[in-house]
């Protein structure tokens, strides 16, 4: 039986608390926070956020065994594009990729829309969005993603843009979402050039509506719901079954996080300390999934100071916790993507491309030419 005599402090003294908080999970360390003042404090000590990105980074997670990265980049002034698989500690094992077939013929201005799942990738054409193509380059299998929609009206044309691809675990499925705009068809006035027939024809809108595909029907459907555009052709990423974009609605920017299994969205506010009204139109914002974390790296227009905030809970605009402040980084331009362990992908003012490692902020080129700012990076794994 313990003594009586025993007496049981509630203080916790500031070095384990120091020590103990470092090591949780963002959202949990915001939790804390509440619970104490000094605890609070903390977040302005940078002493302990370094010690906070240094676990972030370091955390482990089974995901990025056995990956590589998709490197797409464009060649030449007519936008043409290559793929390249790169493994190796450096990068240095290098494979093209043959396009599939639907690009072949046409192989310029192709975006990737995501990540890598399950081996897949899913590709479109800038413009209209209408050439959407599931790959699998190890198996060198396709789907081409019909375009046409049974609920389009006959005398309509169709504006489309994609919003997301992901992997339904519910149903067992691959899905992708658009968001699609009808117009008044106008055969005197359509344009065969993307932009100057959009022109044309914007002001004969007729309807707009979200739907989303399912490879297991090869069909698309539509959805009752309104939420935020994509911001023109800003990163789409995927994770544990939502698609998350950055979008814009009523002038107000977010991060937008769409579940595929329920068709339920969510929407996040800019984080609090990138809202400087007189600077808003200034901030570049790339967003990202930096070691398992729905992250945005933030930067003025013309600085090359990188921010990298963490989101600790979807939904949330106070969980956005400023995790990383790296730079000013010499003819860097902007990145293009994020491997494993924390290292981000830039492309340089001399077209090469390097990344950051965040755990120690040594920048290395990896040997590539990026030759043009269309560059995209992803994790890959079959």
């Amino acid at each position: 039986m313990a003594s009586k005599d025993i007496k049981v402090s509630n203080h916790i003294p500031s070095d384990l608390a120091f020590s103990i908080l470092s090591k949780l999970p963002i959202v949990s360390i915001k939790r804390f926070s509440c619970v104490h003042k000094s605890w609070a404090l903390l977040f302005q000590n940078p002493n302990f956020m370094s010690a906070v990105g240094k676990n972030f980074i370091s955390q482990y997670n089974s995901f990025y065994d056995d990956t590589c990265l998709m490197l797409k980049r464009t060649q030449g002034y007519d936008n043409r594009c290559v793929f390249d698989m790169l493994s190796g500690e450096r990068f240095e094992n290098r494979v093209r990729l043959d396009l599939p077939l639907p690009f072949q013929d046409d192989d310029t201005c192709i975006q990737i829309l995501g990540s890598s799942i399950n081996g897949i990738i899913c590709l479109y054409q800038e413009g209209d969005h209408s050439k959407i193509v599931l790959w699998k380059p190890t198996a060198k299998e396709f789907t081409i993603i019909p375009s046409d929609n049974v609920n389009y009206l006959p005398y309509s044309t169709t504006l489309t843009k994609t919003h997301g691809f992901g992997y339904d675990s519910v149903s067992d499925d691959y899905k992708v979402i658009r968001h699609a705009t009808l117009f008044e068809r106008d055969t005197d006035s359509r344009s065969r050039n993307y932009l100057e027939g959009y022109r044309l024809y914007i002001s004969k809108s007729v309807g707009k509506f979200w739907e989303i595909y399912s490879m297991r029907s090869n069909s698309w459907r539509k959805l009752d719901i309104d939420m935020p555009l994509r911001i023109n052709e800003s990163v789409v990423v995927y994770m544990n079954g939502m698609c998350h974009w950055w979008g814009i609605k009523g002038g107000k920017e977010y991060v937008v996080s769409f579940d595929l299994s329920n068709d339920v969205f969510l929407t996040t506010p800019t984080p609090l300390d990138m809202c400087d009204n007189s600077n808003l139109g200034m901030v570049e914002r790339h967003l990202v999934v930096l070691n398992m974390s729905i992250s945005l790296i933030s930067n003025y227009a013309m600085n090359t100071t990188f921010h990298i905030s963490v989101l600790g809970q979807l939904g949330v605009r106070e969980s956005w916790t400023k995790l990383f402040i790296v730079g000013p980084l010499l003819g860097v331009e902007h990145p293009i993507g994020v491997g494993k362990r924390g290292n981000i992908f830039f492309r340089k003012e001399n077209y090469k491309l390097a990344y950051l490692d965040l755990s120690t902020e040594i920048i290395e080129e990896i040997g590539i030419q990026g030759e043009s700012h269309f560059c995209q990076i992803v994790i890959y794994k079959s």
